[in-house]
């Protein structure tokens, strides 16, 4: 019986991408007032940031709802696959319920719903690691093993210029502790067991993106079989650098994987603009 993978749209794979690989993508939502848009189907990232721009009030998120999950799954199952639905970190959306309760309307059929503990490019990742193997005909018992191995080989640090919008939004979780002294400190955040944390403190954001990079290289000890994910939030420039900094790191060596990614609107609803952030996992 073949796999198919299911993920949601924080993991920020490009609808045309996604559609070539045959992932299916189930959109959350970006609030603004009453009025609701499709991550990435209502709202691209140009638009986004042109209504961050000039909205008087800051954006809100929300989960999909499990109709729209079993509208992912319904042609599936129809088609008799198994299914493996990978989502944002449960200590960061309620995704993960909406996937549940439309998976339990299906009786008979066989869908897993995978927490990845992450999100943007680490689920991204993982949603891709699970359709190469789902590709190469492996069982939905050996992709989730192999999507194990994947959540904890992974790790993000990031650099965030202005918390207000994590803070505003709840994301921060054990990180509050770093807001006191916001004006004077510069938190390096990282993703710990699905939920942010802050991993150092540090004086400026130069500083902060220094330290990032030193625990992204720390986190892979083969470069040329490591992957580096570099995300950020319309900040074209500040990720170049810090690419360009990675492979000065490399001395010479090739990764596996070594690009840029920006996010999408809900990510960057949470982190603002000018974040930038790196995934790196072996």
């Amino acid at each position: 019986m073949a796999v198919a993978i299911v993920t949601d749209s924080t993991s920020d794979i490009e609808p045309q991408l996604a559609a070539r690989l045959g992932i299916a993508v189930v959109p959350l939502f970006v609030i603004w007032g009453d009025r609701s848009y499709r991550d990435y189907v209502d709202l691209s990232r140009r638009d986004f940031y042109k209504k961050l721009a000039s909205e008087p009030e800051l954006p809100k998120t929300s989960q999909p709802s499990p109709q729209m999950f079993e509208e992912a799954f319904g042609p599936l199952v129809a088609a008799g696959k198994e299914i493996v639905c990978v989502v944002v970190s449960s200590k960061l959306s309620g995704t993960i319920n909406a996937a549940r309760a439309a998976a339990s309307r299906f009786r008979g059929a066989h869908i897993a719903i995978f927490d990845s503990e992450s999100v943007a490019g680490g689920l991204g990742m993982q949603a891709r690691v699970a359709n190469d193997l789902a590709a190469s005909g492996a069982r939905a018992d050996r992709i989730l093993e192999a999507l194990e191995k994947e959540k904890h080989a992974q790790r993000l640090y990031a650099c965030i210029p202005d918390l207000s919008h994590v803070v505003r939004t709840g994301r921060i979780g054990k990180a509050q502790a770093a807001i006191g002294t916001l004006m004077k400190i510069v938190p390096v955040i990282s993703l710990r067991d699905g939920e942010v944390v802050a991993e150092a403190q540090v004086r400026t954001f130069a500083r902060a993106e220094e330290t990032m990079i030193d625990l992204a290289m720390r986190n892979v000890n083969d470069i040329s079989a490591g992957r580096f994910l570099v995300m950020h939030t319309n900040a074209p420039a500040r990720a170049e650098s810090v690419r360009e900094r990675l492979e000065t790191r490399f001395a010479g060596v090739k990764p596996k994987l070594l690009e840029i990614l920006e996010a999408g609107p809900v990510i960057a609803t949470h982190g603002g603009p000018g974040a930038v952030g790196v995934f790196s996992a072996q």
